[in-house]
């Protein structure tokens, strides 16, 4: 029996007006009015939770989490550096990568890379049948770090940055 808006109509509802109301307690660090800080800030809260979630074991979640990273800390370049208005949100996970190509920022070949990554790997873990390992998970919090401190160093915006 397929599900009815009766199984779930409360919580529906309640979610629904917690994403309308506002006045909200608002995640450290992310208090800050400049759209580009509030995606490096993202970013680095991402970075914190993937490695969390690898020394606890979730492999699947850290993986998601290092991606997420990656992407944020894309659109914060591209967003400090005038190449997105924060005011129209990219339509998939991989346009921030695709975007930060196309303004010369990052080469053709880390793209592809990137791109197949997140393609025959990110979708295959979360979506499909592939199986999350620690050695993938942890080879995807290293990429994600070390590319986080690229972009916040060539910014300039290190005192900006949260993480560790």
């Amino acid at each position: 029996m397929p599900l009815d808006i009766d199984d779930i109509e409360p919580q529906l509802s309640n979610a629904e007006t917690a994403f309308r109301r506002g006045g909200q307690e608002v995640e450290d660090g992310l208090e800050v009015s400049d759209a580009g800080l509030v995606q490096l800030r993202k970013a680095c809260r991402s970075l914190a939770g993937a490695n969390q979630m690898l020394d606890d074991g979730f492999y699947t979640l850290a993986i998601e989490a290092a991606f997420t990273s990656i992407e944020k800390t894309f659109m914060f370049w591209l967003i400090t550096e005038g190449h997105q208005d924060p005011a129209n949100p990219p339509q998939s996970h991989t346009t921030a990568i695709n975007r930060s190509a196309t303004v010369g920022f990052i080469s053709k070949e880390i793209t592809t890379r990137l791109d197949g990554l997140w393609t025959e790997n990110r979708a295959q873990t979360y979506y499909q049948n592939g199986k999350a390992t620690r050695e993938r998970a942890q080879e995807m919090v290293y990429l994600a770090s070390k590319m986080h401190m690229l972009v916040v160093d060539l910014v300039s915006l290190r005192h900006e940055c949260r993480c560790d």
